[in-house]
């Protein structure tokens, strides 16, 4: 039982057990626990991570998690096989009014003083390689399929569609190579502490503990280009409602640059979204592949309106600007093949 492994591994007497997120919680008087999987992380990504969260408590952020040691001195503890941590944090502040926009630019603000150097859980300048590796890899097994007579719709589908979104990330590619050798890095440029992937829900009035299990040392303009997708893909409404009230928030704090409005672009080009459904589909259990064809057929029938979403942000980051600061890309809005 988790709870005995606990008691036995902190000395911590765990009344009730219950979940927060996607994560096993539970609370003491004065303080609030997470269970959090680990198996995951290498010890080395996991020590840089304790760091991080060291650091960030160390700056007064009242929201951070910070991991506790075993009695032994130990970052994670064994259950059924597999490889924990408990985190700790204050209790979570329930209905509490807050800017997102602005919560973010001050974490960031904090997370770029971080004074160790990040390897394994760095990704600042990665970015090129990364997307370049996920493009090929996708190609392969898409020839691969090309070769084969695909039964299923999902495979079909596939098929049809991988061109246009392979062109798609080749352009965002470009995009950030062109962004790298024309323009400057600014002082707000330098890496921060960002999240693997910074979604609507991440952070809300229920839920503003930042657990560092979720992140990455990153430029910052990765969680605000993911943010905008995931307000777009899966809460439109507010984005329709609110237009750009995000953005206008984080620059209220920190005025984005113009190599950071180039880099935010350039991620918001590269389709991740097609990319990790895809994925997700061929290593999911046959009991959760519907969940990823219907996601598919969402994308698929939505490519048009993403272009002008696109095009949108193209315009919202020039507004105000005597010049542009970034270019377009030019076919987007004219049609696409999927």
């Amino acid at each position: 039982m988790m709870k005995d492994i606990i008691k036995e591994k902190y000395g911590i007497q765990i009344r009730q057990l219950s979940v927060y997120q996607r994560y096993q919680c539970f609370q003491t008087p004065n303080s609030f626990f997470l269970i959090i999987p680990v198996s995951h992380f290498s010890q080395s990504e996991l020590t840089e991570l304790y760091y991080m969260s060291q650091y960030l408590q160390e700056q007064s952020d009242p929201y951070v998690c910070v991991f506790i040691l075993t009695k032994e001195g130990e970052l994670t503890f064994k259950h059924e096989d597999k490889t924990f941590a408990l985190l700790k944090a204050a209790l979570p502040a329930l209905n509490r009014s807050f800017s997102v926009g602005a919560e973010l630019a001050e974490f960031h603000r904090k997370g770029r003083g971080f004074p160790y150097e990040v390897k394994e859980a760095g990704r600042i300048g990665q970015w090129k390689d990364l997307w370049g590796k996920r493009v090929d890899q996708l190609e392969s097994f898409w020839m691969q399929k090309i070769r084969m007579s695909p039964l299923e719709p999902f495979e079909k589908k596939m098929i049809e569609s991988f061109p246009y979104y392979s062109g798609l990330a080749e352009n965002a590619i470009q995009y950030l190579v062109d962004t790298e050798l024309d323009d400057n890095p600014q002082a707000e440029d330098s890496g921060t502490i960002c999240h693997q992937r910074m979604e609507r829900n991440t952070w809300s009035e229920e839920s503003l503990i930042r657990i560092p299990g979720d992140w990455v040392f990153d430029h910052a303009s990765r969680d605000i280009s993911e943010y905008m997708r995931s307000t777009y893909l899966y809460h439109r409404d507010d984005l329709l409602n609110n237009g750009f009230q995000f953005l206008q928030e984080y620059e209220q704090i920190t005025p984005l640059s113009s190599f950071s409005k180039r880099l935010f672009y350039s991620r918001l080009l590269f389709p991740l979204h097609y990319f990790e459904t895809v994925e997700s589909y061929y290593i999911s259990p046959d009991s959760e592949k519907h969940f990823y064809e219907e996601q598919l057929d969402y994308i698929l029938a939505d490519c048009g309106r993403y272009e002008q979403f696109l095009q949108t942000c193209h315009d919202m980051m020039n507004v105000g600007s005597a010049q542009v600061f970034v270019p377009p890309v030019t076919w987007l809005g004219k049609g696409n093949s999927s």
